[in-house]
């Protein structure tokens, strides 16, 4: 199963006289080479992420393309800035601006542009999208009609229908709650608000959203009538007397189906791999290789067998799947696309350095 880390880069602050420098505080000389054995162009803009790891804290960190490889661990400020600056376009980098001057944001990427939701203080809402070349905002004072209520609610994810945002949130606290949906017109700068009636449960989140700044988000059709969403449910517990009540994932494929104004269970309490949502597609990998697709428009559902054999580390790109096997030089990554295999890699390491940290070394494609 793929595994994620929050990494923070590392460095050390030199102060002498009136200027200040950064300095690496760590250096690795591993060294790593991509192969692609079918397909180049598949690659193109992939980079591979390769961490070495002990104990559960990792403590090498690479990025490997076609180019060659380099380290991403312990870099110093400047260099850190620089490579965000390389990574992400000037008009992104308003956008994530905004993320970062607000609380509680949401985001998500449709076919024409990313839209954000955030909370400045007790104040305001602030919806935010890029168009062209620049990042429009809308505020929703806390004088406007159900903005109160948004804001102290807990916010489980955004998305968009009919051109308008829509907020998923839980009004008040445990079993108590009401799962409501926030609909905000940017035009009057009003907000609507619905209920959604879920039986023992709550909607958790969106999938396809995020609580953060990610440059590979995958994009969403606005048209949908199905939402891809996690449930939350509620369990009571009593220990030494006391009885308290504790939230749960709930296991399975759920969507919230917005001509009915209900949410339906697409697969039950199946183990999925690996989950992806790509325009009108939900797609997820289970445990025997097979792929089980969704068309969000219809709710149509299909199967198709893609890995033959064990199932190992894999991540969705678009609506491209990346599987990783370990091998004794590194790792070799097969790519399929609506189920064919479209092209193959290998990951290997070229010195003594990175040889001696294969058997701790995780892969991840982004």
């Amino acid at each position: 199963m793929k595994r994620m880390w929050n990494v923070a880069a590392l460095g050390a602050v030199v102060i002498i006289g009136l200027g200040t420098f950064a300095i690496d505080s760590k250096a690795s000389t591993a060294e790593w080479v991509l192969d692609v054995k079918t397909n180049e162009n598949v690659w193109e803009n992939q980079k591979i992420q390769a961490f070495y790891e002990t104990e559960d804290e990792v403590q090498e960190r690479f990025e490997i393309t076609q180019s060659g490889s380099e380290v991403t661990t312990h870099l110093n400020y400047v260099e850190e800035a620089l490579k965000q600056r390389e990574r992400v376009n000037p008009t992104m980098r308003k956008f994530y601006r905004q993320m970062t001057d607000l609380s509680f944001t949401q985001s998500l990427r449709t076919k024409d542009a990313y839209v954000g939701l955030g909370q400045k203080g007790n104040d305001e809402i602030v919806l935010f999208r890029t168009e062209d070349d620049d990042v429009t905002t809308t505020t929703f004072s806390s004088d406007v009609n159900g903005a109160v209520e948004v804001m102290e609610g807990n916010w489980h994810g955004i998305f968009v229908q009919d051109g308008r945002a829509h907020l998923i949130y839980r009004d008040g606290y445990d079993k108590q709650a009401a799962t409501k949906i926030a609909v905000f017109d940017e035009g009057a700068a009003e907000i609507s608000l619905e209920e959604i009636s879920i039986e023992d449960g709550f909607i958790s989140s969106v999938v396809g959203t995020s609580r953060f700044y990610d440059e590979n988000r995958m994009t969403i059709a606005d048209d949908n009538r199905f939402l891809p969403v996690r449930l939350g449910t509620y369990e009571t517990i009593t220990e030494d007397g006391q009885t308290y009540t504790n939230e749960t994932e709930r296991f399975g494929l759920y969507a919230y189906d917005m001509e009915e104004k209900r949410v339906v269970e697409l697969k039950g309490e199946e183990d999925m791999w690996d989950a992806t949502v790509y325009e009108d597609q939900l797609i997820a990998l289970q445990e025997d290789g097979t792929e089980f697709i969704v068309d969000l428009k219809t709710g149509e559902q299909s199967t198709r067998q893609v890995i033959d054999g064990s199932v190992g580390t894999t991540s969705y790109v678009g609506d491209q799947l990346y599987h990783i096997r370990p091998t004794k030089d590194g790792a070799v990554i097969d790519v399929y696309e609506g189920g064919k295999a479209i092209s193959s890699a290998v990951v290997k390491a070229t010195n003594d350095e990175a040889k001696a940290l294969l058997s701790n070394t995780e892969y991840y494609v982004q």
